[in-house]
């Protein structure tokens, strides 16, 4: 059988997760798929059934000289077949041309390193396409080889034993006088945040505004490092919650969303990982550079909460936004809306 490798070392969960229809696409060409990503963000596909074996690295590149020589040397052993990088940069460019691989698909547009590719595929994005979602985007890598999708739609199967858990877990919880919605949400955005620089009374306002209206059930969740905003949201309920910030696995994540009537957070993975097990999502998009067209949940019902443009001073970038100022635009009552909205809808699809 030939062999293929998909590598995807930059990004967050949620970028990652989006690449399963590239991966499914090359194993229904007739592929073995391997895959490469961050330690970090493998566990989006781990469960990935057209998966073969996934490899990890702990930085988003190989660090040195040395180093990539230890990667090329250990791919060219594999004896791939093919090679699709999903995260170009010029380090992975070098290694997998060093690693002798004979078909390489890479971006177009790297002019320090794009003629290492065999076969480059032009990003819709970098080329003022705001609307193409990121899923798309990612397929034009395997369409630059002649291969059609078999699919564009991203997966995250659930154990039986981890709904098991979920179960459990949300039997156990003390939702006070509570009686309506089970409502998942995330205020983190996959950052290093703390509550001086992420804006955690206001989503503490959204979520407090959820209670008081639809009577919600809420799960709070968030990563190891966003621990703390997670607790400053929940000091401003006024009924209580289940607060799980940092305590559960992805796996255990997705077990838990699977159970919710719908899921609320930012532009993040756990958003994706939402859309992936199919539950409805309200995604709030406050950044100017978020791209709600692109970065859609996926395939599930949805609404998306935007605050008039411009939200943000000139200039600015997640990455170096001291405040994220642009998430006190956010309106609690179009949350409430869009929540009721997907709840109507959910609920139509089953009568």
């Amino acid at each position: 059988m030939k062999r293929a490798l998909v590598v995807h070392t930059g990004g967050g969960l949620g970028d990652v997760l989006l690449s399963g229809p590239v991966v499914d696409t090359l194993a229904g060409a007739g592929y073995s798929v391997d895959f490469l990503a961050r330690a970090g963000t493998s566990p989006a596909v781990e469960r990935h059934p057209n998966i073969n074996e996934l490899l990890t690295i702990e930085g988003k590149d190989p660090q040195g000289l040395r180093e990539m020589r230890r990667w090329a040397s250990l791919l060219k052993a594999r004896r791939y077949d093919l090679v699709i990088l999903l995260w170009s940069t010029t380090r992975w460019a070098w290694t997998l041309f060093w690693s002798g691989i004979p078909v390489r698909v890479g971006q177009d547009s790297r002019v320090a390193y794009a003629f290492l590719f065999t076969h480059r595929a032009r990003v819709r994005s970098e080329h003022g396409d705001e609307s193409s979602h990121w899923t798309e985007i990612l397929l034009d890598y395997p369409r630059s080889l002649g291969l059609a999708p078999v699919s564009v739609v991203p997966c995250y199967p659930v154990t039986p034993q981890e709904e098991q858990w979920a179960e459990v877990t949300l039997s156990a919880a003390n939702f006070g006088r509570l009686n309506g919605p089970l409502i998942g949400f995330h205020s983190g955005k996959g950052l290093p945040l703390t509550p001086g620089r992420w804006p955690s009374g206001h989503f503490g306002h959204l979520a407090r505004n959820l209670q008081e209206q639809l009577r919600a059930r809420l799960i709070l969740t968030g990563g190891p490092d966003e621990v703390v905003v997670v607790q400053e949201v929940a000091s401003h309920l006024p009924e209580p919650c289940l607060n799980l910030a940092g305590k559960t696995s992805v796996p255990q994540l997705a077990a838990l969303q699977k159970r919710m009537n719908a899921f609320v957070c930012p532009d993040s993975g756990p958003m994706h990982l939402a859309a992936a097990v199919g539950t409805p999502v309200v995604g709030i998009y406050a950044l100017d550079e978020d791209f709600p067209a692109r970065w859609a949940p996926f395939n599930t019902i949805s609404r998306t909460v935007r605050p008039p443009r411009p939200a943000c001073r000139p200039g600015c970038t997640k990455p170096t936004c001291p405040n994220f100022q642009c998430y006190l635009k956010v309106n609690p009552e179009s949350v409430v809306n869009a929540v009721k909205e997907v709840l109507n809808e959910a609920n139509s699809r089953l009568s």
